[in-house]
């Protein structure tokens, strides 16, 4: 397993806390206010983004519960620590106490996407048994091997991830629907490689794009909401090109719904569709203070 720390890398980590006071604040307002962004944005294309969401989150700041309508939302575990780091009991505790979190704050939620995307088997094992329908915690590269970043993409995403092999979109085992997480994420791009200009987002997330096209596969973007603002031009060009394309835009749960049904997967999408494009975004944190609880815990 990787040290997930280290897996982000010096230069990653002094350019994320430098930015932290801008994008969260001591309070959960600004970042409510850009969950409203991200969700209002992706209503302009009749879509709603995926947002999982670590539940202790919810606890600490229950007002964040308002600002999440209108979102299709995942359990991302109740802290915000590796799942295959902990053993059978330690993920059976974790993924119960986020479960209870949601239904006291009145929210549903069908799919699982694991902090760090860290997994192992006792991970799949008990989403199955809690029923869960679609796990996301996989990382696919979708970013093509032409393109100029693509070996720096690369290294960063197993530098974090370990190896990564191609996915497959479909069952796990069992009805458990596998909906893996394209890379490079807005980690990756934004804190991994310094990219901010939008220009180059922009074509980062279009050559992306072009090889979901290619392949008739599902596009599932990964932009967390404190720096969805940062990523808006280049969705919105992906978002013009899929519905240019007729691209299927979707929730990771109307996805897995339309694969559980048996009606398809990559080359079968609805009314005929080229490919699938869904915007995610998990939600870890909401406040700086937020960051000093996930240290205690880890």
């Amino acid at each position: 397993m990787q040290n997930l720390d280290a897996s982000k890398g010096l230069r990653g980590k002094v350019r994320r806390a430098a930015m932290l006071p801008a994008r969260y604040g001591f309070g959960p307002e600004r970042m409510g206010r850009r969950i409203e962004r991200m969700i209002g944005f992706m209503s302009h294309w009749e879509v709603q983004p995926t947002i999982p969401v670590t539940a202790s989150v919810l606890d600490r700041h229950p007002s964040v519960v308002a600002s999440l309508k209108g979102a299709d939302l995942a359990i991302h575990g109740y802290h915000h620590r590796p799942y295959a780091n902990m053993d059978d009991k330690q993920q059976a505790a974790d993924l119960d106490a986020a479960i209870s979190a949601f239904g006291r704050h009145g929210l549903l939620a069908d799919g699982f996407r694991a902090p760090y995307l860290s997994t192992n088997s006792a991970t799949f094992r008990l989403l199955r048994s809690r029923r869960f329908v679609y796990d996301s915690s996989i990382p696919e590269f979708y970013l093509p091997s032409v393109d100029s970043i693509s070996l720096q993409v690369k290294k960063l995403g197993e530098m974090r991830y370990g190896p990564i092999r191609p996915a497959s979109l479909g069952s796990v085992a069992g009805a458990l629907i596998e909906l893996p997480v394209a890379l490079p994420d807005d980690e990756i791009l934004v804190d991994g490689l310094g990219v901010h200009a939008s220009p180059t987002l922009t074509r980062v997330l279009g050559a992306m794009a072009e090889q979901a096209h290619a392949s008739a596969a599902h596009l599932n973007l990964q932009v967390h909401p404190e720096r969805f603002h940062l990523l808006a031009s280049a969705l919105r060009h992906v978002l013009e090109k899929a519905t240019e394309e007729g691209a299927w835009k979707a929730s990771l749960a109307e996805v897995a719904g339309w694969i559980l049904a048996g009606k398809g997967g990559p080359g079968h999408w609805p009314d005929g569709r080229p490919y699938a494009v869904s915007v995610t975004g998990d939600l870890d944190a909401l406040s700086l203070a937020d960051f000093a609880s996930r240290v205690l815990v880890t």
